[in-house]
């Protein structure tokens, strides 16, 4: 079963690819995820979000004429530089790499 859908991919990335090559991608990217990540141990809502956001990387990479939605830029480059960013840093934190210190404050 996949983490996220065909749709969800493309309400992030315009591409002219078809459905199916976006499902083969979709299908790569979570089996990756299966052995990297304690799956078992993440939130469905934790799964889709790295599913489709690595999946809009890699369908960005593969097509040259894709376009990343929501926040257009010249640059492809910057695009995609972004999209790896928060990849990044999603798959840091559900390896459990990132520590938040909380400390008491007296009133």
């Amino acid at each position: 079963m996949a983490y996220c859908t065909n749709a969800e991919v493309l309400a992030i990335v315009d591409t002219d690819m078809s459905a199916a090559e976006v499902d083969d991608i979709i299908d790569e990217i979570d089996d990756f995820m299966d052995l990297m990540l304690d799956t078992g141990a993440l939130g469905v809502n934790i799964l889709r979000a790295i599913s489709r956001t690595w999946s809009a990387y890699r369908v960005m990479l593969k097509d040259p004429n894709a376009r990343r939605l929501g926040e257009y830029s010249e640059n492809r480059s910057d695009q995609l530089k972004a999209l790896w960013a928060q990849l990044q840093y999603m798959i840091k934190i559900a390896q459990g790499g990132v520590n938040l210190l909380m400390e008491s404050v007296t009133i």
